[in-house]
């Protein structure tokens, strides 16, 4: 992804006392966001990346924020220190409306709303970029082609597959700057993506595979995303489970593996763009009754590649709301 405009590059050695701040400020970053209330929106959207549908007939509404932190720079897969002090957080709104058209398809559509701010604070004084607005929307339809029950387990299987509509802005200007295409809220591109999610769940566990792919397409202004591919492994457990109708807590780890192609311009290959990271992360989920669901999750970088010179990825945190219905 690019990270940079070209005025604001810069290429130099590394350090590595930044972490305590970076832990503080994500996390005081996810609490003002969530106050005002990365990511992407179908990433952060309860019972999308996983193989159980909606009954027939049914409804889900969600609600979330998200938020991401940047620090500091990369090339390749070292980290460089950055003379101008570079800051890069984005925060996501999403709102997702869910249906069971049957019983084994469930229609989603989400409707994102962003915040990407770019911050300089170099000796010279801070200045930063913003782009913010609505986000490209996702239409999402899901087939559980495969159920398999007995006594305390069942098991799901799904496929997934979708479209993103260019509705966010694709030539915002902060104060007469262009804003470099992933600063901008949308991509000006009819982007399709398929993917595949298992879930098998016997007893109090919970085991979550999932796979997405985003065929990101060529806008207006001859820029194009390169494509993207997501890796999920999940497992979690209900540690507290009272009998149907009532509550439960469950804590699920995770690991997740992003690639990104090249963007290109023109044609041409954008080295400042394309990535690939490991992450690993946890998601606290608490449903006080069937019909009402709230998450709390994070992420963190256990390796990370990009293409060029980029601003280094430094975690993210999100938390959701979903009402059944």
């Amino acid at each position: 992804m690019v990270l940079l405009t070209t005025p604001f590059r810069s290429v130099v050695g590394a350090g590595s006392s930044r972490w305590v701040r970076r832990v503080l400020s994500l996390t005081t970053a996810a609490v003002c966001s969530c106050l005002a209330g990365n990511i992407r929106a179908q990433d952060n959207t309860l019972d999308v990346l996983d193989g159980e549908t909606l009954y027939k007939g049914g409804w889900l509404a969600t609600s979330s924020v998200g938020v991401r932190r940047e620090e500091g720079l990369r090339n390749g897969n070292r980290s460089l220190s950055d003379p101008q002090d570079q800051r890069r957080i984005d925060s996501e709104v999403a709102v997702a409306l869910h249906y069971g058209l049957r019983q084994d398809l469930q229609l989603t559509v989400v409707v994102p709303h962003v915040h990407k701010e770019l911050t300089l604070r170099n000796p010279s004084g801070p200045d930063r970029l913003v782009g913010r607005g609505i986000g490209d929307i996702p239409l999402i339809a899901k087939w559980r082609f495969y159920r398999w029950d007995a006594p305390h387990k069942t098991l799901n299987v799904s496929a997934l597959l979708g479209l993103e509509l260019p509705t966010g802005q694709y030539r915002q200007r902060d104060r007469g700057i262009r804003l470099a295409p992933d600063l901008q809220p949308g991509s000006g591109s009819w982007d399709p993506m398929a993917g595949l999610a298992a879930t098998y769940e016997p007893g109090r566990w919970r085991f979550n595979a999932a796979v997405l792919y985003k065929d990101n397409r060529q806008n207006s202004r001859d820029f194009r995303f390169g494509d993207e591919f997501l890796v999920e492994l999940e497992v979690g457990n209900r540690f507290w489970l009272e009998p149907y109708p009532g509550p439960f807590m469950r804590l699920d780890l995770n690991v997740r593996h992003y690639y990104q192609g090249h963007g290109r311009q023109d044609g041409q290959v954008d080295h400042q763009n394309g990535h690939q990271r490991t992450t690993v992360g946890a998601t606290f989920a608490f449903r006080p009754r069937p019909s009402l669901d709230f998450q709390l999750g994070a992420e963190a970088p256990v390796s990370q590649s990009v293409r060029g010179t980029q601003t280094e990825y430094d975690g993210s945190l999100f938390i959701a709301m979903g009402f059944r219905f």
